[in-house]
């Protein structure tokens, strides 16, 4: 004689997956093309975050758009890296991609040296060329700075003409020329004067000024 009952054995997985090692922020110096390598690197290994689940594989995606703009090609993004179980289970680590600019700009044109030159043959500054690791346009600005200490004379003194790059994240670097200025040159008279002149000796004229 037999009597039957029935039940259902039943295994769910409501449990998150856990992540063990959390997402690290990165940083990194700017190359003036996005860091495109660098960034899907970071991406491709979740940021270095690692997750495991009791149940099944786990799975990983991330919110990535865009990098922010600050200066240059520098910016950065917030991403948030979700890791997901077979069943639908998930959970989440947040890091940030940085990308910075630390590197002074470069001149890329022949440097002016130092030159002794007359008063009357100081030259005009030279047109500078630059370039910089993260920025395509370098402004360039030239500054003269003249010492006359020590110079007792008008003519004679030293120019100090320093020119300056700077890349949109305010990196600058500066390169300064010492031109030395003399004065060898005699004066020369510009008024009209007659160079022989016939008078009595009654009517000699004054010296004229």
């Amino acid at each position: 004689n037999t009597s039957t009952t029935s039940a259902t054995f039943t295994i769910i997985d409501s449990t998150d997956p856990i992540i063990a090692v959390q997402a690290a922020d990165l940083t990194v110096e700017c190359d003036g093309n996005g860091n495109t390598a660098q960034l899907n690197a970071w991406l491709n290994s979740f940021g270095g975050a690692s997750a495991s689940d009791a149940c099944s594989n786990v799975t990983w995606s991330n919110s990535f758009s865009s990098l922010s703009n600050t200066c240059g090609a520098t910016g950065s993004a917030s991403v948030t890296f979700t890791a997901t179980d077979d069943c639908g289970n998930t959970s989440t680590t947040s890091a940030t991609f940085t990308i910075i600019d630390s590197t002074d700009p470069i001149f890329t044109s022949e440097l002016p040296q130092n030159i002794t030159v007359s008063c009357d043959n100081i030259p005009i500054p030279s047109n500078m060329t630059a370039s910089d690791n993260c920025d395509n346009e370098v402004s360039i600005s030239v500054l003269d700075t003249i010492d006359r200490e020590g110079s007792d004379c008008e003519g004679e003194y030293i120019i100090s003409r320093t020119w300056t790059i700077t890349d949109d994240c305010n990196n600058s670097s500066s390169y300064t020329q010492t031109i030395t200025v003399f004065d060898n040159i005699p004066p020369m008279l510009t008024t009209p004067i007659d160079s022989e002149i016939s008078a009595i000796c009654s009517e000699i004229p004054e010296k004229p000024e």
